[in-house]
């Protein structure tokens, strides 16, 4: 079974190459993952790393999900605007630490990471994630914000 948002072994050049900027955001956020929960100002780098409620793991997993889903979104000008700077990018891997707060519906408030380098990239990725609630709305007790790390890389995805 195909996903959908890879062609079929059976597609044209011109599907292969529409889906290989999704295949390399699939690739990319496949890095996307827990950095870690509530890390507010008060952490201390050298404060014993505490494991995280079992809940609130599965929640940071569904909105990694969600968000490579949007990234990937082939009908989203933002999200295919963003796959196309990261494709034209001729810069080494490097990761993006977001930190997410999220309103009691699931809406994306407010993001924090550094920037891109490119104003239109950094609001793209905004536009992209902030656009609508995730799937479901955060546990009660989750500290925020919730940091998540974006591996970002421009190679060409084969």
């Amino acid at each position: 079974m195909h996903s959908p948002i890879e062609p079929s072994r059976q597609a044209g050049p011109a599907a292969r190459k529409l889906a290989a900027p999704r295949k390399m955001w699939r690739r990319l956020l496949r890095t996307l993952g827990l950095v870690g929960l509530g890390l507010g100002a008060a952490s201390s780098a050298a404060a014993p790393a505490q494991p995280f409620p079992q809940h609130w793991m599965r929640y940071a997993q569904l909105a990694s999900t969600e968000f490579q889903a949007r990234l990937g979104d082939a009908a989203d000008a933002s999200a295919l605007r963003l796959q196309d700077w990261m494709q034209a990018r001729a810069q080494p891997a490097a990761s993006l630490v977001m930190r997410v707060w999220l309103a009691p519906n699931g809406r994306v408030e407010r993001m924090e990471f550094d920037s891109l380098g490119n104003p239109q990239a950094d609001a793209d990725l905004r536009a992209v994630l902030m656009t609508k609630a995730l799937p479901e709305p955060p546990p009660p007790d989750m500290r925020q914000p919730m940091v998540l790390e974006l591996g970002l890389d421009g190679a060409q995805a084969s």
